[in-house]
């Protein structure tokens, strides 16, 4: 009888420890207790937010233009995202004749009391904005466009920026551009959601990376990865010779914790291997001579996550680099958006995945993650 109640005991501790460890897989059933999204359906008071935009050269006016329909102009979309401090881009094709913008504010009580006149010289190309000057940074694509609207043939891009006091919740706006002879197109409608900061408990966890899989390819932390590309160039040697030789980018992730706060902060800290081409000494050698130089790159911002679309949005404020023995840190007023993208949650892994488009073929990075 005893024998029996020890088996017994035995069986109910392993299906205890069983349920125990099932539970520990499972993602939270509510996510967002705190009811961070909903703060997104709020509709702002638009001229408390046309207070709080910021657009780089553009005067604001009072009242309203007034389209004379004389200028063709259209966009392909309705819906964007925008991000606390860090804004939203208008991204359009410009037409032909194309001097400036007009930006207001609406909601569903009219316009706001002001408007944005944006003249040509204040708007760039939908590219244009400069990567920071890291060595390679984690995230493969480093275009620092704010929407995932680019690559529809738009070449015009109108950088708008909030303030503190801009906080998450949803306007519209509408747009309309003129030429140089006074013509005012009709106006296009968009409604903006400016994201809540955090918004997925299932997230708050230290992340410790993986493996990367590029293309399709493989690689894993540790492991060195050289582009099989490269490219061919005329090193003059030394000696007088003169010799073809193909030079390759290679890198080697040696580790990387990405740490997600409750309060949508968030840190990660960066460590790879650059295999660099020396030219000095491949002059000498008449040869490829690398050498490896350790970046460590940290990261810190704010996150967000959009349910309806399992987005992950990355907002960098603060970033310190050291390269090569150098270290430099620097400051993003305005927030540079870091990543914006999809992925993929189970109660301990973690994918990041970003794609992109490269001479018309899409380009995906697959960025794994184990819970710490």
């Amino acid at each position: 009888m005893k024998k029996v109640n020890v088996f017994l005991m035995g069986c109910l501790a392993i299906a205890a420890l069983s349920c125990s460890k099932d539970d520990e897989n499972k993602l939270d059933s509510n996510p967002d207790p705190d009811g961070v999204n909903k703060k997104e359906e709020v509709l702002l008071d638009v001229n408390a937010v046309s207070s709080g935009v910021i657009i780089e050269g553009a005067t604001k006016k009072q009242g309203s233009p007034v389209p004379s329909g004389d200028i063709e102009f259209s966009l392909d979309y309705e819906k964007q995202t925008a991000f606390q401090t860090n804004g939203f881009d208008i991204q359009f094709k410009a037409p032909q004749g194309f001097a400036g913008a007009y930006v207001q504010l609406k909601d569903e009580n009219g316009m706001a009391d002001s408007y944005f006149d944006i003249p040509v010289g204040a708007t760039s190309g939908v590219y244009d904005k400069a990567a920071k000057t890291t060595k390679r940074g984690f995230f493969a694509n480093k275009k620092s466009a704010k929407s995932n609207i680019a690559g529809k043939g738009e070449d015009t891009s109108i950088d708008v920026n909030f303030e503190t006091e801009v906080t998450a919740g949803t306007f519209c706006y509408v747009i309309c551009v003129y030429d140089g002879q006074g013509n005012i197109s009709e106006p296009e409608e968009v409604c903006v959601t400016v994201e809540s900061w955090g918004g997925n408990t299932n997230l708050v966890a230290d992340w410790g990376f993986t493996k990367e899989i590029d293309n399709g390819e493989t690689i894993n932390k540790g492991e060195e990865y050289c582009d099989e590309d490269g490219y061919t160039t005329t090193l003059d040697c030394a000696s007088g010779e003169t010799k073809e030789i193909t030079i390759e980018y290679c890198y080697t992730t040696n580790s990387l914790l990405m740490t997600f706060n409750s309060d949508g902060t968030y840190e990660y800290t960066y460590n790879d291997t650059d295999r660099d081409f020396d030219w000095d000494a491949s002059k000498e050698s008449c040869e490829a001579v690398y050498e490896d130089e350790e970046e460590i790159y940290v990261s810190k911002g704010n996150w967000a996550y959009n349910e309806e679309e399992s987005k992950l949005t990355i907002v960098e404020f603060e970033y310190t680099e050291t390269y090569n023995g150098e270290t430099e840190s620097g400051v993003e007023e305005d927030g540079y958006l870091a990543f914006d993208g999809e992925i993929t949650l189970t109660a301990d892994k973690l994918v990041i995945i970003e794609k992109d488009t490269y001479e018309g073929e899409e380009e995906v990075y697959e960025y794994h993650f184990n819970k710490k």
